[in-house]
């Protein structure tokens, strides 16, 4: 500013991306065909000293049971199980300080500025998991999607081959008002599943997040009940423990097949097993009702034993001995070393070496933490060369060192 004092305002921070949880949403098929997601960039810094405008974040929405994973690291970067729950996947960079963030009483209109530090970049991978009180399990045909549609108003397609129901269902129990609960149909598991045979851990996954499983198994063949039951529980405690000890209710279907409806040896045997058993019809509702009270019971008492764990949020403040600490200076090769530390990595990133006046800030910077004798602790030699984020620089002794 022309007889007066520094006039570049400060650049606006850039926005974020997040993810958010909506309990509208129930799929993830949007994603199919969209890949990238971009938030807006903070405006330049503008005469007068005027901060440029913050850039708009970008909201992606997701439906709750959405686990998100950082592909780059393999790791859940969160789990969005609550509807409205959300998580920033990727920050905007900061925006570049203008001329009079620099200036001094000795320099009172520094001709150079800060760049805008770059936004977070991510490789993200989304997984759902279906959140329900009630998970249906069994073998291909033993009647979960007829029994999902007779007690909800979900609308399955049911067919009379393996693996009819490719994805997860879910539909409301509705008993009476203010009694209800939330029932999933999960797509047919096969012996092996536990391993992977099939879709057997992607279907199993599923399972993870129900109070109460309903094991159903096909009684049209009084012959292989105990075989499927025994199958069924051993690729629950194949995949996780955890499965195997929740709380379940046995149903045998199809007794409406049965030329003689012979119950109480069957249900003695199953009671020796320590397992709740009921015979039902799916298909003409027989023994249905006794049966979703019963669930409804059993997820009742889930409801109430619940409790979640709270992890307290901590605020760590580095000092400047932490900052040293974490300072990490690699020997690539005879003359060559990389230094790493996030503070460091960020002043040069936003430095302008295009401005001798934004040079001679990050030489200040670099005087100030000392790093020359840093660097010679490490053994660099004049002429080595120093790479710290994406730039390099030639090192040179200090005169006052020689």
């Amino acid at each position: 500013m022309p007889k007066g004092g520094p006039d570049g305002g400060d650049g606006g921070k850039g926005g974020d991306v997040v993810i958010r949880a909506n309990k509208k949403i129930d799929t993830l098929n949007f994603f199919v065909h969209h890949h990238h997601f971009f938030a807006e960039n903070g405006e330049n810094g503008k005469s007068s000293n005027r901060h440029g405008k913050n850039g708009k974040d970008v909201l992606i929405e997701v439906p709750v049971g959405t686990i998100v994973i950082d592909r780059s690291i393999g790791k859940v970067i969160a789990d969005l199980n609550e509807d409205g729950k959300s998580v920033v996947v990727a920050k905007g960079g900061r925006g570049g300080r203008g001329n009079k963030s620099f200036a001094t009483p000795t320099e009172r209109s520094p001709h150079y500025s800060e760049k805008g530090k770059s936004g977070e970049e991510r490789n993200l991978e989304l997984r759902l998991k279906i959140l329900s009180d009630v998970g249906i399990i069994g073998f291909p045909n033993a009647g979960k999607s007829t029994l999902l549609s007779k007690v909800t108003n979900a609308r399955p397609t049911i067919g009379s081959y393996a693996f009819t129901t490719l994805s997860p269902k879910i539909g409301v129990v509705k008993l009476a008002p203010g009694k209800q609960f939330v029932i999933a149909e999960i797509p047919g598991i096969i012996q092996g599943a536990s391993k992977g045979k099939g879709m057997g851990n992607e279907f199993l996954s599923h399972v993870e997040r129900t109070k109460v499983l309903l094991i159903l198994i096909d009684g049209s063949n009084r012959k292989n009940i105990f075989t499927y039951y025994y199958t069924l529980l051993n690729e629950l405690k194949e995949y996780s423990s955890k499965l195997a000890n929740k709380k379940r209710v046995i149903a045998i279907n199809k007794i409406d097949q049965w030329k003689v409806k012979r119950k109480k040896e069957l249900k003695e045997k199953f009671e020796a097993l320590g397992e709740e058993v009921y015979f039902i019809s799916a298909a003409t509702g027989e023994g249905v009702k006794a049966l979703l009270e019963e669930l409804y019971r059993l997820v009742s008492s889930t409801r109430e034993n619940h409790t979640e764990i709270e992890v307290p949020e901590q605020t760590i403040t580095l000092t400047k001995e932490d900052l040293d600490r974490f300072l990490k200076i690699e020997k690539v090769d005879e003359h060559t070393f990389r230094v790493k530390q996030e503070e460091i990595e960020r002043r040069v990133e936003l430095t302008d070496f295009n401005r001798m006046g934004s040079v001679a800030e990050l030489t200040r910077y670099f005087e100030r933490i000392n790093i020359d004798n840093k660097l010679q602790q490490a053994g660099v030699q004049e002429g080595d060369r120093i790479i710290i984020g994406n730039k390099s620089f030639i090192f040179h002794k200090n005169k006052k060192d020689k």
